[in-house]
């Protein structure tokens, strides 16, 4: 075929394509232009859609703006149990983040996972601090006396979520999470700056 009949008969996917990118080229310019940062609460979370089970967006949020509640809606990762964020931690309703939005077009807006609020860490802590008081059997450690909550608190001031999600996980499968699971459980709790770690906080 010659030039034009192959871009007559791909112009339709092009101009698919086009609407698409466009639509994001204009998002993410309005956003770097006239974005405002405010905390969103995730109101909903789901392992498909938080719509209907064909829905991409498996995550929903809301954030306030002028006296008003916008919801929001976003896609996260997910395995068979959780939905995942990118800080390798699980995603819980009622977890804060920033999300960035545009004064004059509310539609536009985007959550941002990395940038937890101090409310979501500090929950990050307790729960993993929760999970240490169920599987304190499994750190072959004298632990009387543990205050897992300083442990816990401990562990993310020198691995960072990292450290909490290796112990949320403790259990998975390393077929569902491939950084995070019962294989690095096993050998973070065998590291010597976890032992100095859970020896301070006895």
């Amino acid at each position: 075929l010659k030039l034009w009949h192959k871009l007559l008969f791909l112009s339709p996917i092009l101009i698919i394509v086009l609407i698409f990118k466009g639509n994001e080229w204009y998002k993410n310019y309005k956003l770097a232009n006239n974005g405002i940062e405010t905390t969103a609460k995730i109101s909903a979370i789901s392992l498909s859609g938080v719509r209907d089970q064909f829905d991409i967006e498996n995550v929903a949020f809301t954030f306030i703006y002028h006296n008003s509640i916008i919801t929001g809606y976003s896609i996260a990762e997910t395995n068979n149990n959780y939905v995942l964020l990118p800080n390798g931690m699980p995603l819980m309703v009622n977890d804060e983040f920033k999300v960035k939005y545009v004064t004059d077009n509310t539609d536009l807006y985007e959550i941002n996972f990395s940038k937890p609020e101090l409310s979501t860490i500090i929950n990050y802590i307790k729960n993993t601090s929760d999970t240490l008081k169920k599987i304190k059997n499994l750190l072959n450690n004298n632990i009387q006396n543990v205050d897992f909550f300083c442990l816990s608190k401990n562990i993310y001031n020198k691995f960072g979520t990292d450290g909490l999600a290796t112990i949320i996980f403790y259990n998975e499968n390393i077929a569902e999470n491939f950084k995070h699971n019962s294989i690095t459980f096993k050998k973070f709790i065998s590291k010597k700056e976890f032992k100095e770690l859970l020896n301070k906080c006895q």
